[in-house]
């Protein structure tokens, strides 16, 4: 008997814990590379606050090697191709007879599909320009890598104009968001996938589902990728119609409130102001995004980020020096 219950004790200790125990720390806009230093110098000139972007991450398989398990992606629409491919930024730069490094010199934003890129014309460097190249490095990792933790790609589909910039980016409406489901099915397996299908299994909402059996432990969901759309507003909107618990859909959403039908995962960037929500949801059960910085290092942001529970931290800072990085008790990047 006293064998059993040691054997028993074990297995409890050693247990996998479900999703909403677990924490990771994320990279903010993770394909980021800065511009060139001979293009920022005409960039400044005209907005003087483009000197936030002189910064560059390490590649995304560089970052899953350290340890990072949540990436944001900015995603444009480009179904004719070349949308992207001749940005104001560098035909400015030219006109001042500066010797510029090549820009896209394999011609992938020639190509029709998703684009990879912070703001068009101005702040569009990136290691993975395109969907494609960003799911086939991630896709390398994770074949050669087998029993990784879940993965959470959040996804950010941009179509906002900025003028006086020239480029109009393209309007991503369901039928837009529909076909990005399918770029990415294209490239990641559904058996790589865990959807909001698998989560509501037999339950009516997400919710429901939260409640009754809640999430999957970790060991479930190794080798795995969730997907997120951070956009909320209009483009939720459209992504939720005909389906308003996300039957049939590959991406969570942030959803307008906790009891709605697809409640399960919250993208709520400030940690400070909306504390009490975050850890009202994380008592409840469902996940949480937040970030830990915006633009420079915040010690009142990363410490609330830490105490309010959310299971997913992001940060620029992730591999910053001293004080200012970002990461878990110890140095790690991700628990378990």
């Amino acid at each position: 008997m006293r064998l059993l219950l040691s054997l028993l004790s074990a297995t409890v200790l050693h247990a996998s814990p479900p999703l909403d125990e677990a924490r990771f720390i994320g990279s903010h806009n993770s394909y980021h590379l800065a511009p060139p230093a001979e293009i920022m110098e005409t960039i400044v000139r005209f907005n003087d606050e483009a000197r936030q972007w002189e910064y560059s991450h390490p590649t995304l398989t560089e970052q899953l090697d350290l340890g990072i398990r949540q990436f944001e992606l900015d995603l444009y629409a480009d179904p004719e191709g070349g949308l992207f491919a001749k940005p104001l930024a560098l035909k400015l730069a030219a006109l001042g007879r500066k010797k510029l490094p090549p820009f896209d010199p394999d011609g992938h934003l020639a190509k029709p599909g998703f684009k990879i890129l912070h703001v068009p014309d101005i702040d569009c460097w990136s290691h993975v320009p395109t969907l494609d190249l960003a799911l086939d490095e991630l896709l390398a990792w994770s074949q050669a890598h087998p029993d990784h933790l879940p993965v959470m790609l959040l996804l950010e589909c941009k179509d906002q104009p900025h003028p006086p910039l020239p480029t109009r980016p393209v309007a991503f409406d369901r039928d837009q968001l529909l076909k990005l489901e399918e770029a990415i099915v294209a490239k990641l397996s559904a058996k790589r996938l865990f959807t909001p299908d698998q989560l509501r299994g037999s339950h009516p909402t997400l919710p429901a589902a939260i409640k009754a059996d809640g999430w999957p432990t970790i060991d479930e969901l190794r080798g795995r990728f969730l997907l997120c759309l951070d956009n909320t507003g209009s483009h939720r909107d459209a992504y939720l119609e005909g389906n308003p618990a996300l039957e049939g859909r590959l991406f969570f959403v942030s959803a307008p409130a906790s009891d709605h039908p697809a409640a399960a995962w919250f993208k709520i960037n400030d940690p400070v102001r909306h504390f009490d929500r975050i850890r009202q949801l994380v008592d409840a059960g469902f996940l949480v995004r937040t970030r830990a910085d915006a633009g420079k290092a915040d010690p009142e942001r990363r410490k609330k980020a830490f105490e309010s529970g959310a299971q997913w931290i992001s940060t620029d800072l992730f591999n910053a020096a001293g004080d200012d990085r970002v990461r878990l008790d110890g140095g790690a990047l991700h628990r378990p």
